[in-house]
């Protein structure tokens, strides 16, 4: 059984089902292979609790080692008040034979297909 959608508070960002399904189509019509990110709520809100995080900036990889159509990649990183992204770039301390660098930058998304229903918002 479906779980009804949970209506929020009104944002003044929101846009009507219509015109969604209209911007995506129009991006499929383009040959995009993917259609879009599923993204974790627990990895999300882990990132969005990053002090003085504003926003969440989002750029967008292509990856030459996937398979053709799976190149795209979301990356996100969490930004302040002024939209600047906050990146450590401080090393860690090594916990294995390499160092490591704690970026604050995040791959925690999935791509679409195959995580996603054939056509969107169905």
């Amino acid at each position: 059984m479906r779980k009804e959608a949970v209506k929020h508070d009104k944002s003044i960002f929101e846009i009507p089902l219509a015109e969604a399904k209209e911007l995506t189509a129009a991006w499929a019509k383009q040959g995009h292979f993917i259609k879009g990110f599923l993204i974790d709520k627990d990895e999300l809100q882990d990132m969005l609790r990053e002090k003085d995080t504003r926003y969440v900036r989002v750029y967008f990889g292509w990856d030459v080692q996937m398979e053709a159509g799976r190149e795209q990649r979301m990356i996100m990183v969490p930004a302040d008040k002024y939209g600047q992204d906050m990146v450590n770039k401080e090393p860690v301390e090594a916990t294995s034979e390499t160092s490591e660098v704690n970026s604050n930058v995040f791959d925690f998304t999935m791509p679409c297909p195959p995580t996603c229903s054939p056509e969107p918002f169905s």
